[in-house]
């Protein structure tokens, strides 16, 4: 009985055998599969242009901004200009005036005829002084004959002395009415056009009152603040675009003009001034600006669009590049980083063939197939 279980368990094993043996004769090799082919559109590498940018905000100010006001008391006379023509014109809102010219006159015939009353005052001391030296002379010389006491030479002396101080106080008193005179005459500062004004003939004014605000807006600035770990990008003379969006599609060109020695107290920011022409008036103040500072710029450099370049967050940065119909992996260095572009400090060559669209699906020694962007699926 135990025998024929071993014989049996024997048998069974040997047919296990053969079916194997049989079933492996029986399989096909297999077939070699084609290496993939990994459609892509390239571009040769060339040089251009590249800027680093800083984008900022401010408003649009006057470049000088002055409230004018009187130095004098009284009635307001007279609110006008003289125009080219030398015709008289209305001081309003928008008049273009000169530095020097007169906008306003003050009680201008009271204070004619306070220098006129100053200039009598004055005549009138000159002729009591002279008397006053006459008689003090006089005096002296009886008294050095004998014939005066030395109590009236003493007397003629002081007189003089008196009559002497009298003519400074006239003509002191002269010369503050004639300040006075030129003061009731409001001129203007500063070339400039007139923004505001805040009187009207006939209103009775204190000294310093403001009259009118004249700005000097053919030249404007631009007040803008930055974080202090850009002091080393942001420098004298750095070029600056500004754009406004009452005129989306006018670029102002300009420079930055100084930058403030102190930081601002609230933010602890550096406070830039930007100063650009306004010959045609077209900025005002008020007005809200974006700026564009321009703190790096290459020409003649390799540049790539952005897109195209991988890694970078902890692999290096690099590109494909084809040669044959084969992709090979390229490590890049970065330089200047704009909105879509980088410049490539080494890695890239011009005239290498540099894979555009299509390079997420690479590996280094991928075979490619050069095709059009719409036919990339």
């Amino acid at each position: 009985m135990k025998i024929d279980k071993k014989v049996t368990y024997r048998i069974a094993a040997f047919l296990l055998v053969l079916f194997i043996l049989r079933f492996a004769f029986m399989r096909k090799p297999p077939e070699k599969t084609e290496e993939k082919t990994v459609p892509v559109e390239i571009e040769t590498v060339s040089t251009g242009s590249i800027e680093e940018t800083m984008e900022l905000t401010g408003w649009i100010k006057a470049n000088q901004l002055v409230d004018i006001a009187s130095k004098v008391p009284g009635r307001v006379e007279s609110l006008s200009v003289i125009s080219n023509e030398g015709a008289p014109a209305n001081l309003e809102e928008g008049v273009e005036v000169k530095k020097g010219q007169q906008l306003a006159s003050i009680d201008h015939d009271i204070y004619l005829a306070e220098v006129a009353a100053a200039k009598a005052n004055v005549q009138a001391a000159e002729v009591e002084i002279a008397d006053a030296e006459r008689e003090k002379k006089r005096m002296v010389a009886l008294y050095e004959g004998g014939s005066a006491t030395e109590q009236n030479k003493d007397k003629a002396e002081t007189s003089a002395e008196m009559a002497a101080a009298r003519l400074s106080s006239a003509k002191a008193n002269l010369e503050l009415a004639e300040i006075n005179l030129r003061e009731s005459a409001i001129t203007s500062p500063i070339d400039g056009i007139v923004t505001a004004k805040h009187i009207d003939v006939g209103n009775l004014i204190k000294a310093g009152d403001r009259i009118v605000t004249v700005a000097d807006i053919k030249t404007v600035k631009v007040i803008v603040a930055a974080a202090e770990r850009y002091s080393e990008q942001i420098l004298v003379g750095t070029p600056a675009r500004i754009k406004v969006d009452a005129l989306p599609e006018k670029v102002f060109m300009a420079k930055i003009y100084s930058i403030y020695p102190a930081l601002d107290e609230q933010t602890n920011a550096m406070q830039v001034e930007i100063r650009l022409d306004n010959d045609q008036l077209l900025l005002k103040p008020g007005m809200f600006a974006r700026v564009t500072l321009v703190t790096k710029q290459k020409d003649n450099t390799v540049i790539v669009p952005r897109d195209v370049v991988l890694g970078g967050k902890i692999d290096p940065y690099y590109v494909y590049v084809v040669d044959n119909n084969i992709a090979h992996k390229t490590l890049v260095q970065i330089g200047i980083a704009q909105a879509d572009k980088y410049e490539i400090l080494d890695g890239l060559k011009p005239g290498q063939t540099l894979v555009v669209n299509g390079m997420s699906f690479l590996k280094d020694g991928t075979k490619v197939e050069i095709v059009r962007i719409e036919d990339i699926k």
